[in-house]
């Protein structure tokens, strides 16, 4: 913490967002592998990429590839 202290506070700032914004990384990409995880559940039973792509906010491009794997 000591050599905290001798930052600028501009880039104390920056230091102290960080595990923040890994949280976010984080926490936003969790939630896509759960809405493509969703997506094949909802492939499978044969619902259109039209209503999957409107659930899931996953874009149809992307409900396809997961259909062709």
């Amino acid at each position: 913490m000591e050599q905290m202290e001798n930052l600028p506070e501009e880039e104390k700032d920056m230091v102290m967002q960080l595990p923040n914004s890994y949280f976010e990384r984080g926490k936003e990409e969790g939630i896509k592998k759960r809405n493509q995880e969703i997506a094949l559940e909802l492939i499978a039973r044969k619902m259109p990429i039209d209503q999957i792509a409107e659930i899931t906010e996953l874009s149809k491009e992307d409900i396809k590839k997961l259909a062709s794997e």
